[in-house]
């Protein structure tokens, strides 16, 4: 790693000399035979407005962010659980604008232990100023959150932020976080398998129910060439692309919308029933594949493989998985006939600021900095190819992480970072500018619910929902009021302890 921290400090030094001698055009590039990062325009945003006269007369009203607040040195903390090394790099960008303000990269390595050690922080009075969270509950229950609606409804940049999360910056109508990393969910299909089976690609923009006739057609037995493999698949998708929802279990912003999940819940059974999908663990995958543990999507027996972006950079671009004769090619999640919006589920991360901290107006400039800013997307897909690990292996042959800005340059040159003679990566990039997160970052009182009714409910005598359906003791289409209802319950309790803390919106 000392590789990197070298290469960020020689490009710090080029990119300030280069400030200084006028550069900053506003191009970017992504490091292909660059000998310098690009040089975004510089300014923090902050006398940027949207003001002035629309075209009917009319004014609008001015968005303006005070000042910073100090000239004096200070310091500002930033935990996270990923790629300390790009994070570190683009907060280096921030101090090239803001000298006196220092960016500390804080890597709490691990998910599984991530949260624990910021409660441990917390109770230390030693919480970062800046810290990405893995959930909603906690930061909530535990009174994290500084609120930053004044400076979010007074930012003049807020544009720049991808739509369809502007709604899920807010909790309870207050601005307490950012997205921090957009990581889509999406279908691979191996080309070969199609091939093999003599059966054209579909159409990039295909449609849910042409993925749905499409699965029987690519089962065949005879050859041992299943359909599909899902990591996630049919009762978190269909929910959201069929209803246009904006989180998991068709959630409209009040109330879950649980009649597409059970249609969904039922399909996924009746496709396992036939034999549709490949289940490792059994004899019969045993016999096919001489393992009774491989995993499916690396099998080459499969034709789509429902997954998230990062298998592609950790497996599908890789030389070994290739030669297995996999050859597998993204498509975006398939949107309803009558959809009105791209809404696409994602896991998304997001970060807030601490309620403690001591800079609130300089942690809210290094925290959109840090999340959504555009510039800062430039250094991002500048520096995200030139990381290595300890083996000096490229850690990113592809993004695992969308940008969170509607900026078309950075969108640009994040096309650069995929496969140039892929057409399938330009569709999909087009299709996953309006993500939306899982319940459990999407919708208080989401992460009590599905744990203590739908994994641990009491359904007709019988603990959990797929056990009860399992067994036949109750069907998806029984509980869907039960469910919608409870989860209207835990909602409202959370929403009342939101407010007992940061008061009525």
């Amino acid at each position: 790693m000392k590789k990197i921290i070298t290469l960020a400090l020689v490009l710090a030094l080029a990119l300030v000399l280069a400030a200084c001698m006028g550069g900053g055009s506003g191009e970017s590039g992504t490091g292909g035979g660059n000998n310098e990062p690009p040089a975004p325009p510089t300014g923090g945003g902050t006398t940027t407005t949207d003001g002035g006269a629309t075209g009917g007369g009319e004014v609008v009203p001015t968005r303006q962010l005070p000042p910073l607040n100090t000239t004096d040195d200070i310091t500002i903390t930033f935990s996270t659980w990923h790629y300390q090394e790009l994070a570190q790099f683009v907060a280096d960008r921030f101090t090239d604008r803001h000298p006196n303000i220092n960016i500390e990269v804080i890597l709490i390595p691990g998910t599984a232990y991530y949260t624990d050690t910021l409660m441990s922080l917390a109770a230390a009075g030693d919480m970062p100023d800046l810290w990405g969270f893995l959930g909603l509950a906690t930061p909530v229950n535990n009174g994290w959150f500084y609120d930053f609606s004044e400076f979010w409804f007074n930012d003049p940049d807020y544009h720049q932020l991808l739509d369809s999360l502007h709604h899920h910056v807010l909790v309870d109508g207050r601005a307490v976080r950012f997205p921090e990393g957009v990581l889509p969910q999406l279908v691979y299909l191996d080309r070969n398998v199609f091939n093999l089976l003599n059966e054209p690609m579909p159409r990039f923009d295909w449609t849910w129910d042409e993925m749905l006739e499409l699965i029987p057609r690519m089962t065949r037995p005879d050859m041992g060439i299943f359909g599909y493999n899902m990591f996630l698949g049919f009762v978190t998708w269909g929910p959201v692309v069929l209803t246009d929802g904006l989180s998991e279990f068709g959630w409209d912003g009040e109330r879950l919308n649980m009649g597409v999940w059970a249609d969904s819940f039922n399909l996924q059974a009746e496709f396992e029933r036939l034999g549709y999908r490949a289940i490792s663990g059994t004899d019969e995958w045993e016999a096919l594949t001489g393992y009774r543990y491989m995993w499916p999507g690396y099998s080459g027996l499969v034709a789509m493989q429902l997954d998230a972006i990062w298998t592609f950079n950790n497996l599908y671009v890789r030389d070994h998985i290739r030669e297995r004769g996999i050859d597998m090619v993204p498509y975006a999640i398939p949107m309803g006939a009558n959809a009105q919006t791209n809404r696409r589920p994602a896991f998304i991360d997001f970060a807030g600021m601490s309620a403690a901290t001591e800079h609130p107006r300089e942690a809210y400039e290094a925290l959109r900095w840090m999340t959504w800013y555009t510039d800062a997307w430039h250094y991002r897909n500048y520096i995200s190819p030139q990381l290595v690990n300890e083996a000096g292996d490229q850690i990113h042959v592809t993004p695992n992480r969308i940008p969170l800005t509607n900026d078309e340059a950075v969108w640009a040159s994040f096309r650069e970072l995929f496969p140039m003679d892929e057409p399938a990566w330009d569709y999909f990039l087009a299709a996953s500018r309006e993500p939306v997160p899982l319940g459990g970052q999407g919708i208080l009182g989401f992460s009590e619910w599905i744990s203590e009714m739908y994994h641990y409910g009491d359904f007709s005598g019988v603990i959990g929902i797929y056990a009860a359906v399992n067994q036949g003791v109750i069907t998806p289409h029984d509980v869907v009021q039960q469910l919608e209802d409870s989860m209207a319950e835990f909602h409202a309790r959370a929403v009342a302890n939101f407010r007992l803390m940061y008061g009525n919106p």
